[in-house]
């Protein structure tokens, strides 16, 4: 049976073959190889058609996404001649993203913008508010600027020092003089002759040490005397000098009255002493003021004093306003300082007598170039005075005096 059936299934193959390109050349027993081989070429013949296919879409939608950016291209005015369509796509594809980058800066600036006119209308607010404040103290102190408001500060504050300082000196005068008012002091002060004040406290003072010298004899003699009427019996002698004793006190008494008179005889002169000084400044700080001035160029616009405990101190004044004492200047402004002092001094002593020479041993090694000049000008007007003899061994100041002063005359010392 089973090889009947393998008998009808090979003329069941022969038969189906023929008519084929199988029908010769191949064996009953190789269909099976050939059906396997025919079912997978089945298979590949799908899936070429399908590949076939998705080419044919792809094509189809690269040539229409061919067609859109070659449309974009020309929309955004980017040059398509000569150009690949990748390239195309691929620098549209960076516009594109430089777009978007610029887009979101672009929002980042409107933000950062919208923030800073906030800010500007807040701080136009701020500005409008302090300019009507401006306006309001310019108005008031009655200037065009804030820096001539500053100046003005300064020079109302310092009125109200000085005026604090004139209420002060105004007491002190009224308590001094024991009045009711300083009209009544300054009526007494200006009917003072000083001079004849002045000798009469020199004499005041001299006649003071006398009394203190006869005080101390008086107090010598009465310690003698206690020790006499401890060393005597209780005879009349002690009435004696009981009586000698009463007689000694009452000279001291006396004397000590006296002697509290012209204490504060003394003590009045002078204090109207200082008075004086002080409403009739000599002439000889304003020199001074003036030379102090022309040497720091105008760094410093003068000189004052102020009273301290015991005598006055010396002050420079800057352009400013603000001071410093002597101490506290700088080793050339100090200088310069001293030289001023001087120089007034030789004027306030030309003045009264017989001129000598001035003689300076190169003082001006802190100076520089500007102040030489400067002070070679100041002794030039000193030689109107009297002679000038500078000492140096600097052939620059040398210069500069011939320079400054046409008329001066330089002598070589070997």
């Amino acid at each position: 049976m089973a090889e009947r059936r393998e008998e009808e299934w090979l003329a069941g193959i022969v038969e189906a073959l023929k008519g084929t390109w199988l029908e010769s050349g191949l064996s009953a027993s190789g269909v099976g190889t050939v059906l396997d081989q025919l079912a997978e070429l089945s298979r590949s013949l799908q899936e070429r058609d399908d590949l076939q296919l998705r080419i044919d879409k792809m094509a189809a939608d690269r040539a229409n996404f061919l067609v859109e950016v070659i449309a974009v291209a020309v929309e955004a005015d980017e040059p398509t001649k000569d150009s690949e369509p990748e390239q195309l796509a691929i620098r549209l594809a960076e516009r594109l993203e430089r777009a978007q980058r610029t887009r979101e800066t672009k929002a980042s600036l409107g933000h950062d913008l919208k923030r800073l006119k906030e800010a500007r209308d807040i701080l136009d607010n701020e500005i409008s508010a302090h300019e009507r404040r401006k306006n309001e103290v310019l108005g008031v102190f009655g200037v065009a600027t804030l820096s001539e408001v500053v100046e003005r500060d300064e020079l109302l504050r310092e009125r109200d020092g000085l005026r604090a300082a004139v209420a002060d000196l105004e007491e002190g005068v009224v308590a001094e003089l024991a009045v009711d008012g300083f009209e009544e002091a300054r009526s007494i002060l200006d009917a003072i002759d000083f001079d004849s004040l002045t000798v009469e406290k020199a004499e005041g003072e001299q006649r003071l040490r006398q009394f203190d010298e006869m005080i101390q004899q008086q107090l010598i003699r009465q310690t003698r005397a206690a020790d006499k009427l401890d060393a005597i019996g209780g005879d009349s002698a002690v009435a004696h000098l009981d009586a000698e004793r009463r007689t000694t006190l009452l000279e001291i008494e006396e004397k000590a009255v006296r002697y509290i008179e012209l204490k504060l005889g003394i003590m009045s002169a002078g204090n109207a002493l200082r008075i004086y000084r002080e409403n009739h400044r000599s002439g000889m700080m304003a020199r001074a003021s003036d030379a102090f001035k022309l040497m720091t160029r105008g760094q410093y616009s003068g000189l004052t004093t102020q009273p301290v405990k015991g005598g006055e101190v010396l002050i420079a004044v800057q352009r400013d306003g603000q001071s410093k004492l002597a101490d506290a200047l700088s080793k050339g402004a100090r200088f310069q300082l001293y030289l001023a002092l001087r120089l007034a001094g030789y004027y306030e002593f030309a003045q009264f007598r017989p001129s000598v020479p001035f003689i300076a041993d190169d003082i001006m090694e802190t100076f520089d170039h500007i102040r030489s000049e400067e002070v070679f000008r100041l002794f030039g007007e000193m030689a109107n005075t009297g002679q000038v003899i500078y000492l140096t061994h600097h052939k620059h100041l040398c210069e500069i005096a011939k320079a400054v002063v046409p008329q001066s005359t330089i002598h070589q010392l070997d």
